[in-house]
């Protein structure tokens, strides 16, 4: 992929198609925005007043020796929204330019000009890359308005540091890590999500969650007016957030169970009596909602106290984990450190997950994910911040209120991507409720099918394989009107099949493959035939290998026939409402029609399978049985891989001694 494409795509995803002015910019990058739709403007001689956006290329800048304090002023009287400087050709060829290659030269230039850091722009993984002082592919920044510049001045921001600053108006490793932590943090907000950040602060991390997030709602409390006056003022109708005075310990105007996510950086240590916050805290949540809180790490000093005059504790991982533990469920801890730290002052820039069954090491900052605990609702009604205009047509398929015992189970128990991320927890939560819940409701059925796909890559599976089998054998055959029981029926069956075949007993995986592939779908959606589909294609794998190759075709018609049935059926369980369709419909319907065009391809090329078995597995693309697991897998790896490379580049980049960080070889 070209570094124009590459630096198009991460630009469009910042400031979206519009009208773009360019500065000495690659003819790549302009074919590129171009193709998006952009409206191209050549900026070389001055910047015109109806452009959103500059794009400028930093070395071709800093090569004619134009002055970046002039160009960014003359940007800020032109208006234009949003600044990018690229890098240029290459990261390398900019090193014999001195400062002007530097990061916080062209961050310091923009920031006195009335700019300030883009929100959408902070990307986790380019944290510790920020440990090498060159500059990176792409920077961003947004034009503060006049209004809001003359009312607060950076000498305000400065004279009021201590407390509160704007991360946005500041360069260096203090603001990357608290910027971060809200990327971090929008990663975990999920579709709908009513998210309130508590100690906002000057807003900016309640900006960077609305920017980056799929979240709906945005809520930014402090107990300091002026600042949420700020944070008003600057983020609040750019972004669509509210701000409101308030003490996180007296959070009256939110109801009990209102929020879905909540963000509290740097808050625990100031309060007295920090119990109380998070019963508040416990209180505003959602039965299936989360937390994401840091604290710094035993900021203490030879006397064992915290001496910052504004801290009333000090925490390590043990005492910050005790404080929520009892109310929400623990998923996930980061550890944290930057440059210039109360205590690691030399160690780089570095954010990492830190495995909960390690042992916690020093750091500066603790950083934890946790969830509330589903399994108390109280007397709370459900609804599902996602799915509302299609429960209100009678689309079953997202009606979890009315067809299961405790609805909050859902999303922390099965939802894909937004159910607890901890396995231990997960499967805690999920044997809890098969213990608890009635055999025969839904309930019930979705923990035997998640503790089942749990049990598939578990080294111990031969050992409970049984269990898991038995119940899936009483569960199946309960005669239920309850569609989401039947949803689970076939699920479980399904993953049944699975399980047999990983513990060698092929013709049980047979006969529960035939038994899911003779089940209708529709009774709960046509969704559901991703399942019907698969397991007539399994069967027919088994049949092949067998020699059945009759029972093959035969397998593979029906599960053709059942995917038509399912592509013409009733759309209401698909989509929902038409104009406000479910955001998954489209994209699931999409992969019934791909695992029914493998099962066609099977059926085309079943003879090759006598002749040459290879070339028929190759030509029916098993891979890829299915759109939405071969994308998710896609996804998985390279997610994977990238944060592979950016332990590799942190662990790099901090054993260079420090005058050579410039030069790194990663830094190209």
């Amino acid at each position: 992929m070209n570094a124009g494409l590459l630096a198009a795509r991460e630009l469009l995803r910042i400031v979206g198609p519009g009208r773009i002015g360019l500065i000495g910019a690659e003819p790549e990058l302009a074919r590129e925005l171009a193709m998006a739709g952009c409206v191209l403007l050549s900026c070389d001689d001055g910047c015109a007043t109806d452009v959103d956006t500059v794009v400028i290329d930093a070395g071709a800048i800093a090569q004619h020796a134009r002055d970046p304090d002039v160009l960014f002023g003359q940007l800020y009287r032109a208006r234009c929204r949003f600044v990018a400087l690229l890098a240029g050709a290459g990261r390398g060829e900019l090193a014999h330019l001195g400062s002007r290659a530097l990061t916080t030269y062209w961050t310091n230039a923009a920031i006195g000009a009335g700019f300030r850091r883009c929100v959408a722009a902070v990307r986790t993984g380019d944290y510790a890359a920020a440990n090498d002082p060159l500059l990176p592919p792409l920077l961003a920044f947004e034009r503060v308005d006049e209004p809001e510049a003359a009312r607060w001045p950076m000498s305000w921001l400065l004279a009021n540091r201590d407390l509160h600053m704007d991360m946005t108006r500041e360069a260096g490793p203090r603001a990357d890590a608290h910027l971060v932590r809200y990327a971090l943090a929008a990663q975990w907000v999920r579709p709908g999500d009513t998210v309130l950040d508590c100690a906002c602060g000057l807003g900016y991390g309640t900006a960077l969650l609305a920017a980056q997030s799929r979240g709906k709602r945005f809520i930014g409390v402090d107990v300091d007016a002026e600042s949420v006056a700020y944070a008003a003022a600057h983020f609040g109708h750019r972004y669509g957030a509210e701000f409101h005075v308030a003490d996180g310990t007296h959070l009256e105007f939110l109801p009990a169970a209102s929020v879905d996510f909540i963000v509290s950086f740097e808050t625990i240590e100031h309060v007295p009596d920090y119990e109380r916050l998070l019963a508040e805290f416990s209180r505003v949540l959602k039965p299936d909602g989360r937390i994401m809180a840091s604290v710094p790490n035993l900021w203490v000093d030879e006397t064992g106290r915290d001496p910052n005059p504004h801290h009333h504790h000090a925490f390590d991982w043990s005492r910050l984990a005790a404080a929520f533990q009892g109310r929400f469920l623990i998923e996930k801890r980061y550890r944290q450190e930057a440059p210039g730290g109360f205590k690691l002052t030399q160690a780089p820039r570095n954010l990492q997950e830190w495995p909960l069954q390690r042992e916690p090491e020093d750091t500066e900052w603790w950083l934890i994910v946790a969830a509330a605990d589903p399994r108390r609702p109280g007397a709370t009604t459900y609804s599902h911040p996602d799915f509302s205009s299609a429960v209100r047509i009678g689309a079953q398929v997202v009606d979890f209120g009315r067809w299961y015992d405790n609805p909050w189970l859902y999303r922390p128990l099965v939802q894909m991507g937004e159910r607890l991320s901890d396995a231990a927890q997960l499967r805690a939560l999920a044997l809890d409720v098969l213990a608890a819940a009635a055999d025969d409701s839904a309930d019930f059925g979705a923990a035997a099918t998640v503790l089942a796909y749990s049990l598939l890559s578990d080294e111990r599976r031969n050992e409970f394989a049984g269990d898991i089998l038995a119940i899936a054998e009483s569960y199946t055959a309960k005669a239920s009107a309850n569609p989401h029981v039947h949803r689970w029926q076939i699920s479980l069956g399904y993953v049944a099949g699975l399980l047999a075949l990983s513990t060698g007993q092929r013709a049980m995986a047979a006969r529960w493959f035939e038994v899911v592939a003779a089940r209708d779908p529709l009774t709960f959606s046509p969704l559901l035939a991703t399942k019907t589909v698969a397991a007539g294609f399994w069967r027919a794998i088994l049949a092949l290998v067998d020699g059945d190759r009759d029972g093959a075709v035969a397998m593979l018609r029906r599960a053709i026939e059942c995917a038509r049935a399912a592509l013409h059926a009733d759309d209401r369980n698909v989509i929902g409402a038409p104009d406000d369709p479910l955001s998954f419909g489209f994209a699931e319907l999409a992969e019934v029609a791909d695992m029914a065009s493998q099962c066609a391809l099977a059926l085309r090329h079943i003879d090759e399978f006598r002749r040459a078995p290879g070339k028929f597995w190759a030509l029916i693309d098993v891979r890829r049985f299915g759109l939405s697991s071969w994308a998710q897998n896609l996804e998985r790896e390279n997610r994977e891989l990238m944060q592979w490379l950016t332990q590799l580049r942190s662990m790099v980049v901090a054993a260079q001694p420090a005058s050579g960080r410039v030069s790194t070889a990663l830094a190209a």
